[in-house]
């Protein structure tokens, strides 16, 4: 395992996610270059008239409903403005590949995850799926109440329901529920699942607003992402075929441009807004703006030292960090006993295929490995990748150092930056094994093990750390790792063996470091 930035691999144990490519003969992630076009970002929501007033006295009436149904943040995330940056995305879209829906850089891949949709957009990623959004029976009135309000106002002057009339109409109401209604409505409008006509209320989004204002629970985060990526692919076809004709995408771009601020500091606004207690992490890019060129954009964004593999898990002063971001690593066996925090990390490591309208898309976090603190080894063809369930599942720590495999260091060497996909590949992403087997939330993360059949190295293959010479117990524990592995060693006891390795290796490092300390300082001699 070592470092692409600074070429340098020392053998030791490794953590992947699965699926991890049996062989070499996986071929590297292909690009083709874009030329800049002029589509219109309709779904880059910031905060209308009137709207700030709004939602603070609707926090006050109903923040506790929207902590239950995890919109809070993401409600609250939506008074913030964000500066539109053209040259950033499309310094973003030359590096997009919609074949894996990942950026492919010199470096290595990246991209926006469920990660960055809880993190930054503020979104659930457990609940219901709004793409089948079920009414029951006794809220199907609600929902016919709310179109024929909206009716209303598309038979007016306007010929639509516009947000401003929406935003009169509803704050003379005196039924606080229907108020309730009709803020969530427009909300969900404005800023996560806009029409094309980006001032006008859309009647798909009021089912949603119904169910959430009974504090139901839905998975916003999945089809959110779902909107990014299908916008990225469309963005990036025109671009590729130098079209000229406009077009209108209605992802939520922000989240994009925000999740480069986070990651790559250079490109970033050089100062930061200081977050105030209960602020949302979106609130520290409120109105700044980089004055960065696009040339030196696409420069900066080609160096590996620039980017942030886990911006998250550093403290922030007034940010309140989620539970799976731990200072020491975690195992669990059982996903019936997770908590809501530990499921949205499992969620976060699923590969399968996510969905909204048309719009279908895969999502392959054993792509960007580091971006949640494992290893990133070559990733495996997930098409007929199928796990078992109820097996044993990692959270790293906050301080582990990911890090990459040497075949995949060489594995990406090969990356081509003018031959790319063809244009099946653009058009429409490939379907991804979703079944109840390879959607389980466990079985995400595995020790590399020893394979008879591996032509590698075979302490490379074991993973082991190199320790100083001449220590008899951790040679021992070398040789026990290389005998059992052989023999397809229980992902359990390797799991155990590793930690164990580590935590003996913690200690001989400390021993050593002391040893040479007082070496310096004339204590010992040789």
């Amino acid at each position: 395992m070592g470092s692409i930035k600074i070429n340098s691999f020392s053998p030791r144990i490794a953590r992947f996610l699965n699926p991890v490519a049996k062989t070499l003969d996986q071929p590297p992630p292909m690009l083709k270059p874009t030329d800049r076009s002029n589509p219109l970002f309709k779904g880059w929501g910031n905060p209308p008239t009137q709207w700030v007033e709004w939602v603070n006295q609707m926090a006050a009436k109903h923040s506790s409903i929207w902590i239950k149904a995890g919109i809070f943040d993401s409600i609250m995330s939506s008074i913030y403005e964000i500066t539109f940056n053209h040259d950033i995305i499309y310094a973003l879209l030359h590096f997009w590949n919609p074949k894996t829906n990942t950026f492919v850089y010199p470096w290595g891949e990246a991209t926006v995850t469920l990660e960055d949709m809880v993190i930054l957009g503020g979104y659930s990623v457990l609940g219901d799926s709004v793409s089948v959004c079920v009414i029951k029976a006794d809220l199907n009135e609600k929902v016919e109440v709310m179109n024929q309000f909206r009716t209303e106002l598309i038979r007016s002057k306007s010929k639509k329901a516009s947000h401003f009339q929406w935003i009169q109409m509803f704050k003379a109401k005196k039924d606080e529920e229907q108020e309730h209604i009709g803020f969530l409505s427009l909300w969900l409008s404005r800023f996560v699942f806009p029409s094309t006509d980006r001032d006008a209320l859309g009647k798909h989004v009021i089912p949603i607003a119904v169910r959430l204002s009974q504090g139901d629970k839905l998975d916003l985060a999945t089809p959110i992402l779902a909107s990014i990526y299908g916008n990225l692919r469309i963005l990036k076809k025109q671009s590729v075929n130098s079209s000229s004709s406009c077009i209108n995408l209605l992802g939520p771009f922000r989240l994009v441009q925000i999740w480069a601020y986070e990651r790559l500091t250079d490109i970033a606004p050089k100062t930061v807004n200081e977050l105030q207690p209960n602020e949302p992490r979106l609130a520290r890019w409120h109105g700044l703006n980089s004055n960065v060129s696009l040339p030196n954009l696409l420069s900066q964004m080609n160096k590996p030292d620039t980017f942030i593999w886990r911006p998250y898990v550093v403290d922030l002063k007034n940010w309140l960090q989620p539970l799976y971001y731990q200072d020491t690593d975690k195992i669990l066996t059982d996903s019936l006993s997770l908590d809501d925090d530990l499921q949205t990390f499992a969620r976060f490591l699923k590969p399968c295929e996510i969905n909204w309208l048309n719009c279908k898309e895969k999502y392959l976090p054993h792509h960007v490995a580091m971006q949640f603190g494992y290893d990133q080894d070559i990733p495996g063809d997930v098409s007929s990748y199928k796990v078992k369930k109820c097996v044993n599942f990692m959270i790293p720590s906050r301080s582990f150092q990911p890090q990459v495999s040497k075949r995949y260091a060489d594995w990406l060497k090969n990356v081509d930056s003018k031959d790319g996909e063809n244009d099946q590949d653009l058009a429409s992403g490939e379907k991804v094994n979703d079944s109840d087997e390879a959607r389980s939330d466990l079985e995400c993360v595995h020790m590399r093990k020893m394979n008879a059949e591996d032509k590698r190295d075979e302490i490379e293959m074991c993973s082991l750390r190199r320790m100083p010479n001449g220590d008899k117990e951790t040679e021992n524990v070398a040789k026990d790792v290389s005998r059992r592995s052989k023999d397809c060693m229980d992902i359990d006891e390797l799991i155990k063996l590793g930690l164990e390795l580590d935590a003996r290796i913690s200690k001989l490092e400390k021993v050593f470091g002391s040893l040479k300390a007082k070496d310096r300082n004339g204590v010992m001699s040789c």
